[in-house]
């Protein structure tokens, strides 16, 4: 039996200035952000921005999912401008889900880093497909800033 360490633990045991954890990695403070959104015979393809920004630097932690059946056929990308299925990638939306986690591992401990202008990572974004869309959405993002 070997024991190993993690990436942060082996910074933890061997602090140097170089070898700082980014805040929000170690002992940070998590926040929350959620909205909602009543679809009404919302069609394919269609975005909805959700929530305010998240701030720079911020670490995301889950991505939680509520939603009604929207529709037969019907899919959800989660991301963000930048990347519109970080999160959640075609993901089944035409069956009730409850608290449903993010189902792409990239989006795990993603930190936020608005590289790209244009396209910032800060704003969540819903991406409809598969037929259009009716009923509830509740999204919850889990996140560690200081």
């Amino acid at each position: 039996m070997s024991d190993v360490l993690g990436v942060n633990k082996t910074k933890i045991d061997t602090p140097t200035p170089a070898n700082r954890l980014k805040p929000g990695e170690y002992d940070g403070r998590v926040k929350v952000m959620t909205d909602l959104f009543e679809a009404l015979a919302l069609v394919q393809g269609s975005t909805i921005k959700m929530g305010g920004k998240i701030p720079k630097g911020a670490i995301v932690l889950a991505v939680l999912l509520t939603c009604d059946a929207l529709g037969g056929s019907s899919t959800l990308d989660i991301g963000d401008a930048e990347d519109d299925d970080r999160y959640f990638s075609a993901h089944d939306s035409s069956a009730a889900l409850i608290n449903e986690p993010g189902d792409e591992v990239d989006g795990v401990n993603y930190e936020v880093d608005e590289t790209d202008a244009d396209n910032l990572d800060s704003q969540i974004v819903i991406t409809t497909a598969g037929a259009s869309i009716t009923g509830t959405i509740k999204l919850a993002i889990l996140y560690a800033h200081d």
